[in-house]
């Protein structure tokens, strides 16, 4: 059995946003037992030049939602960055596994041999759809979820590796 891009996408885009989703539950809960300012939380970031938790998470479901449109020759989708709290940001993860789950299968396969040309700043990148996959869409998955975790575990929620393998 081969297994299909549209598979590596999905499950990727369920397990990891799916746990994404779980710890900023938990960052949720955390902020609401320390009454402390959503906000402050949600601003803090590991070094100054790098994004908050709120862009990290948006950078991580949009890159799957857009990914996906792409490979399947779809148009992209529009997820406005309005996002301003735990909950909101749940939200967007979840509606992003909804749009990558919602494609045809054979519409993302499709594209697994065909070269496509990705946009990188002012510059396109020709590689295929199971390069795309593989050398940008996943791997920008795991960078900024992992950021994401990395801010929440930074400010002290109590989370660990299981919670960023295992969907909430």
């Amino acid at each position: 059995m081969t297994t299909t891009i549209s598979y590596l996408l999905k499950t990727s885009t369920n397990q990891t946003l799916g746990a994404l989703k779980g710890l900023l539950m938990k960052g949720e809960a955390y902020v609401g037992a320390l009454k402390c300012e959503e906000a402050a939380v949600l601003a803090q970031r590991l070094y100054p030049d790098m994004f908050a938790l709120p862009r990290q998470v948006q950078i991580a479901c949009d890159t799957v939602a857009r990914g996906a449109a792409r490979l399947a020759g779809m148009d992209m989708p529009d997820f406005p960055d309005t996002e301003q709290t735990f909950a909101d940001l749940v939200a967007r993860c979840q509606k992003a596994i909804d749009y990558v789950n919602a494609i045809d299968d054979a519409k993302i396969d499709a594209t697994a041999k065909t070269v496509l040309q990705i946009p990188m700043g002012q510059a396109t990148m020709p590689m295929t759809g199971e390069q795309y996959l593989q050398s940008f869409i996943l791997t920008n998955l795991h960078f900024h979820a992992a950021m994401a975790y990395a801010l929440l575990r930074t400010q002290g929620v109590q989370i660990g590796k299981r919670d960023y393998l295992v969907p909430a």
